[in-house]
């Protein structure tokens, strides 16, 4: 039992060697669509440019790998043409995401990879035509939006040595925010730039 206890202290002393964490901010352009199914027909809408931000905790489990979940606010939506007249989906998510990534080292810093889930809690939605705008309510009724969103995501991208993050981000919801016999997903591929406290 003893030499068990050592060895499980041993093994989290040697993760604790790697355990370099940092705290970084991030925002940048989001490209938004929906991707819409109905009566056995799907269709992606055209993009919808909006943003991002929020800030993240990288934490370093190993040389190779960290655990980064963040908090962001983040524009959804998407655009499409009814009558001739072009409307747009403009919605408001705060964001949890959690990825798992990997890093290797390259030139003056390190190249990063991987993905995982995210949960969204929707603030606002709404939409427009022009200048005229409609709000659109939460809830489970049929005019209503379902005000959760889930879904996974994939990140990649570069970190310097100085802390300037560079990155790549895209995901896609799995929850229907339709009431109706319809399915509409979140689709969202964004390009941030941020900034991580603390040197590698």
């Amino acid at each position: 039992m003893k030499k068990t206890c050592l060895a499980v202290a041993a093994l989290l002393c040697s993760a604790g060697l790697y355990a370099q964490s940092s705290f970084g901010i991030k925002g940048g352009l989001n490209l938004a669509s929906e991707y819409a199914r109905m009566d056995n027909q799907s269709s992606t809408t055209k993009i919808l440019p909006s943003f991002h931000v929020g800030a993240y905790y990288d934490a370093r489990v190993s040389s190779g790998f960290s655990i980064q979940p963040g908090v962001l606010l983040q524009g959804k939506g998407g655009r499409f043409e009814d009558g001739g007249e072009t409307l747009s989906d403009k919605f408001l998510y705060l964001e949890v995401p959690i990825n798992f990534l990997g890093r290797v080292s390259a030139g003056s810093g390190e190249v990063f990879f991987g993905g995982g889930p995210y949960l969204a809690y929707g603030l606002s939605a709404k939409v427009t035509s022009g200048r005229s705008s409609i709000h659109m309510e939460w809830g489970s009724q049929p005019n209503q939006l379902n005000r959760f969103d889930a879904g996974l995501g994939f990140l990649a991208g570069y970190r310097f040595f100085n802390g300037l993050v560079l990155s790549l981000n895209s995901t896609a919801g799995f929850i229907n925010m339709s009431n109706l016999d319809a399915t509409f997903q979140n689709r969202v591929s964004s390009i941030s730039i941020g900034y991580e406290f603390g040197t590698r």
